[in-house]
């Protein structure tokens, strides 16, 4: 029996290099803030993914990462990307699941994380401000991700 497993942001990215894929500094630098994701709809059929025509093809999620996987394992499938990450979702059967981007995350969590990385010197001002006020415009489709996450984790 094959255990599920969803591999979140850092997660996504061991699961990657565990299963021989890579994963590097990204090459545009920090991805942090609100972030649309577009679904890619012509992927191998597994039951997972057959549930996905109730996902719009693009969702808002938060980001926070500086590294991001740059070639996925064999036998992968990249069913999601953005406008700065190439693979921010990737597949292996129906098993495997990796998401770049944080549906756990809300807008308070990613304010906080923020101002901890302006204050150790990770991030400008300038950008941490930007990306802030940025920030309030939109909102995370965290009941989409939710239940994505939810069929994936169920076998449907």
């Amino acid at each position: 029996m094959r255990k599920k497993v969803l591999g979140i942001c850092f997660g996504h990215q061991v699961l990657c290099r565990a299963l021989g894929g890579k994963v590097g500094k990204a090459y545009t630098g920090w991805d942090i803030g609100l972030r649309k994701v577009r679904i890619v709809k012509d992927f191998s059929p597994c039951a997972f993914l057959d549930s996905l025509d109730e996902i719009p093809p693009a969702l808002s999620i938060i980001e926070c990462h500086q590294d991001e996987v740059w070639e996925v394992p064999v036998g992968a499938e990249v069913i999601a990307f953005s406008d700065k990450t190439r693979v921010e979702m990737f597949i292996i059967g129906d098993h495997i699941l990796g998401i770049q981007g944080h549906p756990e995350y809300t807008k308070d969590i990613l304010n906080n994380l923020i101002d901890r990385l302006l204050t150790n010197d990770s991030i400008e001002k300038g950008f941490a401000e930007d990306v802030k006020s940025k920030l309030q415009l939109a909102e995370p489709d965290r009941k989409c991700w939710q239940r994505m996450c939810k069929m994936f984790l169920n076998g449907r």
